[in-house]
């Protein structure tokens, strides 16, 4: 399996998550966004309407009559959405060649939208169906390592060995 740093990263939050570790890389914003917390400390999040209709949203505390124009909004969206698809997909990847254990987490039990979502969240939908199912996949399910994902994380990360 070739192994991007994009793809390094991604297994390396896996990792750090079933090791109950947190890593600050630039996929940590996301698998934090899989979670569906609204936290001020994320930029971003990501609610279901139901069950294969995901929403974005963005954190803005900016008070609603200064934000940004709604054509700079969707351009910070698209940002986010681009890692989006390569993301689940390799994630998909991973668990259809055994590097994972997929473990389904129950629609009912994501947390709400916050009371004041309106006043801190801007919400973004526009999603095609690819995206659509990978972030369902994705937020509706646990990834637990087996052994042949920690035996190529080892292979990228020698330093573990070392010490």
């Amino acid at each position: 399996m070739f192994l991007d740093s994009f793809k390094k990263n991604i297994i390396n939050q896996l990792v750090a998550a079933d090791d109950g570790r947190v890593l600050h890389t630039p996929m940590e914003p996301y698998f934090l966004a899989f979670t569906g917390q609204f936290s001020p400390g994320m930029p971003f999040t990501f609610y279901f309407e139901d069950r294969n209709k995901p929403v974005l949203f963005v954190y803005d505390p900016t008070p609603i009559d200064r934000r940004s124009s709604h054509a700079s909004f969707l351009e910070h969206c698209e940002g986010i959405k681009a890692n989006i698809l390569p993301i689940t997909s390799f994630m998909q990847k991973l668990a259809d060649e055994g590097y994972v254990t997929v473990r389904p987490l129950d629609y009912n039990e994501r947390p709400e939208l916050p009371p004041d979502y309106a006043n801190l969240w801007r919400k973004y939908k526009q999603f095609y169906s690819d995206v659509m199912n990978g972030l369902s996949f994705v937020c509706f399910s646990r990834f637990v390592p087996e052994q042949k994902l920690y035996d190529v994380w080892v292979k990228f990360n020698p330093k573990v060995l070392a010490g």
